[in-house]
């Protein structure tokens, strides 16, 4: 004789729903079944159609949450269907999911970069990257590859303001302006110390312009 999924009884009086659960059950946790699986259909049809990364991730955290809820119901009935496997699934595709949407704002900040003519079109490409990223954060359980992607994408950006803001040092001491190279090269160190990236990632730049610093005379800025 089956038990109840839910209150595990299995008593010869009891009749048993398709889910499984005995008639005392059903009326109270039956919907919660039914809407779970129907989540989780409904969310793969819509994720086939979505574009954009955040919509995407939603509809995996809510199919990934129905996932959780089938969970509560050990012997579930699901033709084909595992909930625990369907969210294992599930997690590797969120993965994959981030994972691209951090290779598209790389690749587009990149390309804004390389098109911009100063340094306020590089800040502006990657920030801009780092905040539509930084948005998809309330949808994941673990943000580590957003985070991580965002110091990443803040070191490159500084390092493109260093080399643009040094190249600006190295112009000026070709048309013999000795004392405005250095303040340039001040500007790019003092850059690199006011940003938030760790200076692990920056500090060869750094020495690279106190020596172009001290060489013209000034003093280190350490």
């Amino acid at each position: 004789m089956p038990a109840c999924i839910h209150c595990g009884q299995d008593s010869q009086y009891l009749t048993y729903d398709a889910w499984g659960l005995c008639h005392q059950c059903s009326p109270d946790h039956a919907p919660v079944i039914a809407q779970a699986v129907g989540g989780i259909a409904g969310g793969a049809e819509a994720r086939s159609k979505a574009r954009r990364s955040s919509a995407q991730l939603e509809l995996l955290r809510d199919s990934i949450d129905h996932c959780r809820v089938l969970q509560r119901y050990p012997g579930l009935r699901l033709e084909g269907v595992d909930p625990a496997r369907l969210m294992a699934d599930l997690e590797k595709v969120r993965t994959e999911t981030v994972e691209q949407a951090i290779r598209g704002e790389w690749f587009d900040a990149r390309e804004r970069a390389r098109d911009s003519a100063g340094t306020s079109g590089i800040m502006e490409a990657y920030g801009e990257a780092v905040e539509r990223l930084q948005d998809l954060l309330d949808l994941l359980d673990d943000t580590g590859l957003i985070d991580k992607a965002v110091v990443v994408l803040r070191a490159e950006r500084d390092g493109l303001v260093f080399e643009s803001i040094y190249r600006k040092g190295q112009l000026a001491e070709q048309m013999g302006k000795p004392r405005k190279a250095r303040e340039h090269y001040i500007e790019a160190v003092f850059w690199l110390r006011k940003d938030g990236t760790p200076d692990t990632y920056q500090t060869d730049k750094i020495e690279l312009a106190e020596k172009q610093i001290e060489r013209l005379g000034g003093r280190s800025t350490g």
